[in-house]
């Protein structure tokens, strides 16, 4: 079966489980670094919100012998489950009075989505773009925001440096940032392997020569962007007493190395490009590039090759 087939067949037998006036679409959703994927939504009698469901990873398991009936009932599955009310008040959004205590940025990189940024307000920064969104009031779902388009600017009568200017108070105060050694992070998960294998797993952590720092918000969304919180970069140099290494492990977290434990550029590149490659999906790398944080002008530029 083709993919074509595929999919109105899913459709097709999907609609003998809601009520005859429910809209049930299938429609392309554009993703970070121009990434495109299939979407389905079930839009219920009086609902307003459905989640989206991406049918490429459906029609993979399909092709990998997973029966249609099986695919069907996953879905299903996932729809209730992940649709707890069926409508969401998003009037507030029409009203910037309630708007501008909730926006905040983002970080994408410019070139892989240089076609998308035409469409929303963003400023360059480095070999980035830093973009806007509104974080949803309560909304049902974590994490639950509204990405700004060029056309809300006109609907709101405001200019692109009023986000810019809202997003730099808003966004260290709603998503406030968190730095963690590897080790920290990595140490909890070791109960999840065998015990014969933990001795071994805590070796290879203490034998680490170079010590390593995520840095992110408290809900690891969008995290990326805390390297563009003054103080964040400021506080940990200081507290490292060392310039900075910024790797950009995803467009959720950065990497920090003390300056001092590793002054060759091209390697750290090298090992964020072999990460992105294999460890990191398409929508949500950063960049392949790593930035030096200079504590003594407390500015961040790209590097490359030894400093």
């Amino acid at each position: 079966m083709t993919y074509d087939l595929f999919k109105q067949h899913l459709v097709d037998s999907l609609r003998e489980f809601f009520p005859i006036d429910t809209q049930i679409v299938i429609r392309p959703f554009f993703h970070n670094n121009q990434l495109v994927l299939d979407g389905l939504t079930i839009l219920e009698p009086g609902s307003n919100i459905s989640p989206t469901i991406y049918l490429n990873f459906y029609f993979e398991k399909y092709q990998n012998g997973t029966e249609l009936s099986s695919i069907q009932q996953h879905i299903l599955q996932y729809y209730h489950r992940h649709c707890p009310i069926t409508h969401i008040d998003t009037s507030f959004f029409t009203n910037f009075d309630y708007v501008y205590s909730r926006i905040v940025y983002k970080l994408v990189h410019y070139e892989k989505n240089r076609e998308f940024l035409k469409e929303i307000p963003h400023f360059p920064y480095l070999d980035l773009a830093i973009i806007f969104y509104c974080l949803v009031p309560e909304g049902p779902y974590e994490n639950a925001s509204i990405l700004i388009y060029n056309q809300h600017l006109t609907y709101w009568e405001i200019q692109p440096e009023a986000l810019l200017n809202l997003a730099r108070k808003n966004t260290p105060l709603l998503l406030p940032w968190r730095c963690d050694s590897l080790a920290e992070l990595i140490l909890p998960a070791l109960d999840a392997l065998l015990v014969k294998e933990q001795p071994c797993a805590e070796d290879l952590l203490n034998a680490e020569t170079i010590p390593m720092y995520v840095l992110s918000n408290e809900q690891r969304y969008f995290g990326a962007s805390c390297m563009l919180y003054p103080q964040a970069l400021k506080e940990i140099s200081q507290r490292l007493n060392d310039n900075l290494y910024i790797l950009p492990s995803s467009i959720h977290e950065v990497i920090l190395i003390p300056a001092s434990f590793a002054d060759d550029a091209n390697e750290l590149s090298e090992i964020v490009q072999e990460v992105n490659i294999s460890e990191v999906a398409q929508d949500e790398i950063l960049s392949d590039t790593v930035y030096y944080y200079n504590q003594n002008t407390e500015e961040i530029s790209v590097i490359s090759g030894k400093l």
